[in-house]
């Protein structure tokens, strides 16, 4: 029976890895009801005070029901985020070495890529910065491998709304997309440093126009 697993994750390491981090999940769901509800250790955000505006409108109360689903959703971010994690590192190193380091967020119940975290804002803007860092990472990987016919320049695009986006919930997360541009202007790649700019600018104003219709002043919920 071991040796039979251990082919399975020998031939498909990431679906045995997802196999994993969802059985976890489901563990966690049914037999921890605080699971993602620690509300005091989360300062707000643009997102959770959306959630609240919207319950309270539909009159919705914090049923069983509803903290079910509350830990669903916890629990299905926190899985898209092992996945970016185990691309990214299939991307940079190997799949056994990425197998291994994608097992620590498959298994922590304290990092912010689980759910039971004290800022909302990172977990909620992690899985966008992953995603955008994961697409950068593909097209270099690509384009550096002498590949330029599957190197699709929109893809640094989306790739920069995705980031524009993880900075519109986790603000610190600036620095990030900081770092990226700047690896791609160190690697020449200005092309794709300048529509990651661009993909990010048009998230932001979209997101800014947005505010401005609903006369939401995001700054109060920047916190330092």
């Amino acid at each position: 029976m071991l040796q039979k697993l251990k082919q399975f994750k020998i031939k498909h390491p990431f679906t045995a890895l997802m196999l994993v981090a969802i059985t976890v999940r489901v563990l966690v769901v049914i037999f921890m009801p605080g699971f993602g509800s620690n509300r005091a250790l989360q300062h707000p955000t643009l997102f959770i005070g959306f959630l609240d505006r919207m319950k309270t409108l539909l009159g919705i109360g914090e049923t069983q029901g509803m903290m079910l689903l509350s830990r669903c959703l916890y629990a299905a971010v926190s899985l898209f985020t092992v996945s970016m994690i185990y691309r990214i590192c299939d991307l940079t190193s190997n799949k056994q070495s990425a197998w291994l380091l994608a097992l620590i967020p498959a298994f922590s119940i304290i990092m912010p890529s689980f759910g039971i975290i004290e800022n909302a804002s990172a977990f909620l803007g992690l899985p966008f910065m992953l995603y955008g860092a994961n697409v950068v990472l593909r097209q270099e990987v690509l384009r550096q491998n002498n590949r330029p016919d599957n190197v699709h320049r929109t893809s640094f695009f989306i790739a920069g709304i995705m980031l524009g986006l993880g900075v519109c919930f986790w603000f610190e997360s600036v620095f990030v997309v900081f770092s990226i541009l700047l690896i791609l202007v160190l690697e020449r790649n200005y092309k794709g440093a300048l529509l990651t700019l661009a993909g990010a600018a048009a998230s932001f104003v979209a997101l800014g126009l947005l505010l401005w219709i609903l006369k939401v002043n995001p700054l109060k919920y920047i916190v330092l």
